[in-house]
């Protein structure tokens, strides 16, 4: 027997016993998916096949959603986070077996926003602010990983404006504003901001003459 026809026949073996159990009603389809993940993942581990990987990813992103939602949180929804999440870790694979930073930054802003959409979720306060804080990780995460290296400072300094962002948003959330010097706060630095902006530009007419 050759190799190829044994793989098949651990192929079609597994499956079949998967469909007997699906009719014995002792597995749901939801289940099977999983067990199917499963198996692709560790099939790409033995195979080194990225199709399996990501085929593995997919189906388990699938079920996971309805295997939460049947077993563990029914109050809330995890599908958002559950699908962005599967993405970002198939864009973060795709970076590292292709080298490709666009897969880099895709993957880590999934990430961050798959985080960002269960910390809604869940919160009972204005949380909007994670959602810029959890892109500047993102973005510098992204600097540290693939251009530090390469002295390309765009990720970096759009982190650094993603954490001003969610300082200011931070200052202008409702539950904040309640007290009267973090409201104080909010509009002084929107206005310091604009006047170091106005600043730069006076500098940079000036340099120009």
């Amino acid at each position: 027997m050759t190799r190829k026809n044994y793989s098949l026949g651990v192929i079609l073996i597994f499956i079949g016993l998967m469909f007997l159990l699906m009719n014995l009603s002792l597995l749901t389809f939801d289940w099977l998916l999983f067990i199917l993940a499963v198996g692709l993942i560790v099939w790409d581990l033995i195979k080194g096949n990225m199709v399996y990987l990501i085929a593995g990813l997919l189906l388990l992103g699938i079920s996971s959603v309805a295997l939460i939602d049947e077993y563990l949180f029914t109050a809330i929804s995890v599908k958002s986070f559950i699908y962005q999440l599967t993405f970002g870790i198939i864009s973060l694979v795709l970076y590292g077996k292709h080298g490709n930073k666009g897969f880099l930054i895709l993957g880590t802003l999934l990430s961050a926003m798959s985080i960002n959409s269960l910390i809604e979720e869940t919160a009972t306060t204005d949380v909007s602010w994670t959602r810029f804080l959890l892109f500047a990780i993102a973005f510098f995460i992204s600097y540290v990983i693939g251009y530090r290296k390469e002295s390309v400072d765009w990720p970096r300094n759009i982190s650094v404006i993603m954490l001003i962002a969610s300082a200011i948003s931070l200052l202008g959330s409702k539950d904040l504003l309640k007290i009267g010097f973090w409201k104080f706060i909010s509009y002084l630095v929107p206005a310091i901001i604009i006047l170091f902006g106005i600043k730069i530009i006076y500098n940079g007419i000036k340099e120009s003459r």
